[in-house]
């Protein structure tokens, strides 16, 4: 284990517990996480379901229209990893896969050149990765974690070229995935409303994001360098862009209260885009956004130099 995931899981205690005195948090705002220990090095923190305001408000600085504010209410609780994906997990899943891990090293030097492109650190996030391949990982997750096929929430027969098709009742399995866009959100906001969980202040973005300013728009950056959000989540914002779960669509636009449930489209096909969420270190600060959505077209068999993930699960 890496000296600083050692420390990360020593500290994550001592972190959660002090945040207090960084940020003013209520009590309500406190009791909603809490952490653990999951498998290949992943320290998970627990947050209880909630509703909250998903989008952004007309007058912030740099919001896009298709963030409609909109209430959502998060019915589970689920837990999400406090760092991305790292190289040097994603490395354990590929010695773990060998063919899979021949096929994928082959793709990725064909489209990011021998060696790639990419930041290589052990501790640097992992990139080009299509939403496939983040499934792929989970599933390994789950298996890792002992978790049984029946709770794992995608299909152990994953084909990126023809699409897949998920369990009805994705959600209510406590299988490792990908968060949900509100899931998403609600982590990145940590019970803000600002337009980053610090405050509307971007002149403080560089301590919490890895974003074109600060990162001189070359590699992501080791995780964990900058300082976390309130519930203990390092890169929220910034470094690499976070493939989540569902599929693109616009928000509602009327005042009822949303659920975030499963989508009544399972099938994930290659025509139609996935979210994305985060901005990344190539792009401006009005990506860096705990609303920003990212583009249109990211369709789940592309892989990009500045996309990685996050794994979340729904709690037992």
């Amino acid at each position: 284990m890496g000296q600083m995931m050692r420390s990360s899981l020593l500290g994550v205690g001592v972190l959660l517990a002090s945040l207090g005195s960084l940020f003013p948090l209520s009590t309500a705002q406190e009791s909603k996480v809490s952490s653990y220990q999951g498998p290949n090095d992943h320290i998970m923190v627990v947050i209880s379901g909630g509703t909250f305001t998903m989008g952004s408000p007309l007058d912030e600085p740099g919001r896009s229209d298709d963030e409609v504010p909109h209430r959502v209410r998060i019915p589970r609780t689920y837990a999400i990893a406090t760092i991305e994906l790292t190289n040097q997990q994603f490395e354990r899943f590929l010695a773990d896969s060998p063919e899979f891990a021949r096929r994928w090293r082959a793709a990725t030097a064909a489209r990011f050149g021998n060696p790639p492109r990419l930041a290589v650190t052990p501790q640097s996030p992992q990139a080009a990765v299509s939403w496939y391949d983040a499934a792929r990982y989970c599933n390994w997750l789950s298996a890792q974690d002992n978790i049984p096929k029946s709770e794992w929430v995608y299909p152990e027969d994953i084909d990126s070229d023809r699409g897949t098709e998920l369990p009805q009742n994705y959600l209510h399995r406590t299988g490792y995935r990908l968060p949900t866009e509100a899931e998403w959100e609600y982590a990145a906001r940590a019970g803000t409303t600002s337009a980053h969980p610090f405050g509307d202040d971007k002149a403080l973005l560089p301590r919490y994001a890895w974003y074109d300013e600060n990162s001189k728009d070359v590699r992501a950056h080791s995780a964990a360098q900058l300082l976390p959000n309130q519930w203990g989540l390092y890169d929220m914002l910034g470094n690499v862009w976070e493939w989540t779960f569902d599929r693109r669509q616009p928000y509602p636009q009327d005042s009822s209260v949303t659920e975030d449930s499963e989508d009544k489209d399972v099938r994930v096909s290659n025509e139609v885009a996935r979210t994305r969420r985060g901005g990344s270190f190539t792009y401006e600060w009005f990506t860096v956004r705990s609303a920003h959505r990212g583009a249109t077209t990211y369709f789940p068999n592309q892989t990009r130099a500045s996309f990685g993930f996050r794994v979340a699960r729904t709690m037992p």
